[in-house]
């Protein structure tokens, strides 16, 4: 259910979303699950990732944060996949997509595209 602010429901981007082998998938309450999934997966995985990749079910290699949202403005730290150093994570929720800046050991990759890959059924 949407967290409710001055008696308004707000918005939350909620889903899986995908750029090339990075998974993101987050929840209404804030949780984000973050892992590296090869080969790069479609709408056609998303079914089976959204079995596996659950916050109740902790896995190596799945990094869990909690992200912020301001209006459009998504942020949150995680873990490196390749380290073990933070990475931050920031930028725009737009519907389906998500337009990240991903700044991981000093490098900073910038408008990562995040393409929803599930229908939104998928709890």
């Amino acid at each position: 259910m949407p967290r409710r602010t001055s008696g308004r429901a707000v918005r939350r981007p909620v889903g899986i979303f995908v750029a090339d082998v990075r998974v993101l998938r987050l929840y209404p309450d804030g949780t984000v699950l973050d892992v590296l999934v090869k080969p790069a997966p479609g709408p056609g995985q998303a079914a089976a990732i959204a079995r596996w990749l659950r916050p109740d079910n902790p896995m190596r290699g799945v990094h869990r944060g909690t992200y912020s949202l301001r209006g459009k403005r998504l942020s949150f730290t995680t873990r490196g996949h390749l380290h073990d150093g933070p990475v931050t994570v920031n930028g725009m929720w737009r519907g389906d997509e998500l337009l990240l800046d991903i700044t991981d050991g000093g490098r900073t990759v910038k408008a990562r595209r995040f393409r929803r890959i599930d229908s939104g059924s998928l709890r």
